[in-house]
């Protein structure tokens, strides 16, 4: 990119300078043509003879022909520097007018390169195993969390968070897309987190814990969590199903999200279990559901958090 730049930089300081040697040039042949003005158009004759004074017609014509013929050739010569000058002027409108273009490129491009690494604390050994899971075991739920991104950069309101993002390990997001009243992570991207007293404890408790499944079990991680909501939505359903009294939405949110053993995960971490929105028609029993049951020694996740 520097070199392609650097060639419009340079080019139209090369076309003004070809302007003005064609320009010395085009005086230097003006002078000479003006010179020989006189002595090819006005030949005397060497005699008073017929002969004589054909012979100097003849010349004096092929003189004004050439003095034509110089003419023109000035005339284009006048035609190629301006072609020259316009060009060189186009070059540098166009360079004037690409520069902000480029250079907000180049800093959305910084930005998205000090954002990517900024999460990263390269100090600590955790900082090293976060970059590394994420663009290798990780990376497809890292893909997913890109195009959170993508989507959130069209947000105006999007609310990218740098300290709390440092701070965890991860982008974070106050806005941007999201169900209302839920916070979303995929991948090592947290959206929709909100600006609540409790929100940096979510964040850092309970969607965080989101991020290092991803990052420790990968597509087992993202393909299981998917299938489960999928599932719990049948599950929720049934139920409803038979006890049409009951409120269809939060049976479904309970089967297919509640339930689900990562988020119980998550959920115990946050020591948030169980969830008040759960409906306990269909919320794990504790003795039934082996996360709770770990100690928080046992934990995994723990000496990453």
């Amino acid at each position: 990119m520097e070199n392609s730049v650097s060639l419009l930089v340079v080019a139209p300081d090369g076309l003004t300078s070809a302007a003005m040697d064609l320009e010395d040039i085009g005086s230097s042949v003006t002078a000479a043509h003006l010179a020989a003005a006189v002595p090819t158009t006005g030949l005397a004759a060497a005699a008073a003879d017929e002969v004589s004074e054909a012979m100097a017609a003849l010349f004096a014509g092929y003189g004004q022909e050439f003095q034509a013929l110089i003419a023109r050739a000035g005339a284009f010569h006048q035609g190629f520097l301006q072609a020259l000058d316009s060009a060189a002027g186009a070059y540098v409108a166009a360079e004037e007018a690409s520069a902000p273009l480029l250079n907000a490129a180049i800093n959305d491009m910084n930005l998205l390169v000090q954002r990517d690494l900024g999460i990263y604390n390269f100090g600590d050994w955790r900082g090293w195993a976060a970059f590394a899971l994420d663009y290798t075991w990780g990376f497809p739920g890292t893909a997913l969390g890109y195009g959170v991104r993508l989507i959130n950069s069209f947000y105006p309101n999007a609310g990218y968070d740098p300290g709390l993002s440092a701070l965890a390990g991860s982008h974070v997001y106050r806005g941007g897309i999201g169900l209302p009243g839920f916070t979303t992570t995929l991948g090592n991207v947290t959206t929709h987190l909100g600006t609540g007293p409790g929100a940096e404890d979510i964040m850092l408790n309970h969607e965080s814990v989101h991020v290092w499944q991803n990052r420790l079990f990968g597509p087992l991680f993202t393909t299981s969590y998917a299938g489960w909501m999928a599932g719990g939505f049948f599950v929720g359903t049934g139920y409803w199903l038979l006890h049409p009294n009951q409120d269809w939405f939060s049976l479904v949110e309970t089967a297919a999200y509640y339930d689900n053993p990562w988020e119980v995960w998550a959920y115990a971490n946050d020591n948030n279990w169980p969830p008040p929105g759960a409906n306990p028609a269909l919320l794990w029993p504790a003795w039934t559901d082996p996360v709770l049951l770990w100690p928080a020694r046992t934990n995994p996740i723990a000496p990453f958090l």
